[in-house]
């Protein structure tokens, strides 16, 4: 869009010179100098419409090469999607069939695999029928050698029972003959009378002795009464009746640590059936006290029950369990016991 423009300046002029006069009384030459100044007005008309015409031109072209490039584009992006499309369809494909391929490849390989060792069990099925029908015959073969040696064994071993009690065998067969006699006569119901008598006496006689068998025990559980009773008797005349104040000992353990620091840490370790005693209080009782080295018999007590202890917690008898029972022993014997 044309425009006009003025443009004001104020410039200033230095002038300078010399005035000469003609010779008089007053004449001679005299100098001046001094500054004018004169405003200047410029005015400046821009014609921008060439510019103008220029710009549309290019506004133009550049719409018409903006749509181009949009249609450029949008062709392009179907292009790439349909290209990418049949890309990925082949891929895709290609893929499967190389997997069924491989599968079909596998499948085939397994087959044959799966085909050679059923022949090969095949084979040994028929290898283990030959087995089993040899092991049958084998052992039809050796159990009736064995059958046929026992059977030799008992009947020789029957014939020498028979030579060695020769006389028993007699007296049973001559005792079955009578038997047989005795039976086939008129004197079997005399026997049937005389065995119902027999059991009824019997039966008295056992009842008998099972009520004398009673009253034994009867006797000897009054005795074991007794006996018990008198002994509560005993024990209840001993103990006495009237409660009396006691001291009762326990076990509390003091430990003493160092590190290598050289700090001394101390430590209580109390039963858990006790009341809790102030720690501090207990650690300055153990410094004050006044430890004497145990006497002998003491000291022989300690000792014999400090292995019983031992014995019973470790009565195993193998190699580690021995190494765990002399690291006891040997860190027992390393203080000297006081009280």
């Amino acid at each position: 869009m044309s425009y006009s423009k003025q443009h004001h300046e104020k410039i200033a002029v230095r002038y300078s010179g010399v005035m000469t006069y003609p010779a008089s009384k007053g004449g001679g030459v005299k100098h001046y100098s001094g500054t004018a100044y004169e405003d200047i007005y410029v005015n400046i008309d821009v014609d921008t419409n060439p510019f103008d015409r220029s710009v549309n031109d290019c506004n133009s072209n550049v719409s018409l090469l903006t749509g181009a490039v949009a249609a450029t584009e949008a062709a392009q992006i179907a292009a790439i999607g349909s290209n990418a499309k049949k890309i990925a369809g082949t891929i895709v494909e290609g893929f499967f069939k190389n997997i069924r391929f491989e599968i079909s490849a596998q499948v085939m390989e397994l087959r044959q695999k799966v085909d050679a060792c059923l022949m090969h069990l095949h084979e040994l099925s028929k290898q283990l029928a030959a087995k089993k029908a040899q092991m049958e015959a084998d052992y039809n073969r050796i159990s009736g050698r064995y059958i046929k040696i026992f059977e030799d064994l008992n009947s020789e071993l029957a014939n020498r029972i028979s030579a060695l009690n020769k006389p028993a065998f007699t007296l049973k067969q001559l005792a079955d003959k009578h038997a047989q006699r005795a039976t086939g006569n008129d004197l079997v119901s005399a026997v049937a009378v005389t065995a119902a008598e027999s059991g009824l006496l019997q039966a008295h006689i056992g009842a008998s002795i099972t009520k004398k068998r009673a009253w034994d025990a009867i006797k000897q559980a009054n005795i074991f009464l007794t006996k018990q009773k008198h002994a509560q008797r005993i024990i209840n005349q001993a103990m006495l009746t009237e409660n009396v104040d006691s001291e009762r000992f326990l076990p509390v353990c003091f430990l003493e640590t160092g590190n290598e620091n050289s700090q001394i840490g101390k430590f209580i370790y109390q039963p858990d059936y006790l009341p809790k005693i102030p720690v501090n209080e207990m650690i300055a009782d153990f410094q004050a006290a006044r430890w004497t080295a145990a006497s002998k018999e003491s000291l022989d007590k300690i000792i014999r029950y400090f292995n019983a202890e031992l014995s019973s917690a470790y009565p195993a008898t193998d190699p580690h369990t021995n190494r765990v029972k002399d690291t006891i022993v040997k860190i027992f014997n390393l203080n000297s016991l006081k009280s």
